[in-house]
């Protein structure tokens, strides 16, 4: 698992400042809602506003599945030359 800093300047926000900060339209946020695909905070009534919850959002973008790191690329191995096969080659 990778353990990264993240830093969230706040831990929830509004359609129109998500649909700032990514992007997508407001509509295109709001069908995300509906669908899940997007966490927001329980509201109390109809009327209330909708706040996108952006660390359980982190979160789930964080455990998505093909984001292990890229394995290190395999050590540069040095060919040993002789001396004798040095100089025969400045020939």
């Amino acid at each position: 698992m990778i353990i990264a800093p993240i830093h969230i300047d706040t831990p929830v926000c509004t359609v129109e400042s998500f649909s700032e900060r990514t992007g997508l339209t407001q509509r295109t946020i709001e069908n995300y809602v509906r669908a899940g695909r997007i966490p927001i905070m329980p509201k109390q009534g109809r009327s209330e506003k909708v706040l996108i919850n952006l660390v359980l959002y982190t979160q789930q973008a964080m455990n998505q599945p093909g984001l292990e790191p890229a394995p290190a690329p395999a050590p540069v191995r040095r060919l040993r030359v002789s001396r004798k096969q040095r100089d025969e080659s400045h020939v």
